[in-house]
């Protein structure tokens, strides 16, 4: 997996396949959980459950994630979902 940190801003720009990308994610959106903005740029097709429930604790806590994804399938989970509305 390719993921790079520009101070707020997470870029993935490959599949979160294995259990140790998933802990890559995790351990990038916790790094930045202090923001008041986290930026997060997602070229994949799909986003596993624990990252989808760290977005949601980041939410609750109070920070602000904007999520520009490029795949429309993987859009529509996360609007099915209501992550694109919080």
């Amino acid at each position: 997996m390719n993921i790079k940190i520009n101070e707020n801003q997470i870029d993935i720009n490959s599949s979160i396949i294995t259990l140790s990308d998933v802990e890559e994610v995790i351990k990038a959106l916790t790094s930045l959980e202090n923001s008041s903005n986290i930026i997060l740029n997602i070229n994949s097709f799909s986003l596993p459950s624990s990252v989808i429930g760290e977005l949601n604790r980041l939410y609750d806590k109070g920070v602000s994630i904007t999520i520009n994804v490029k795949d429309p399938v993987l859009y529509e989970l996360l609007e099915a979902l209501q992550l694109n509305k919080k």
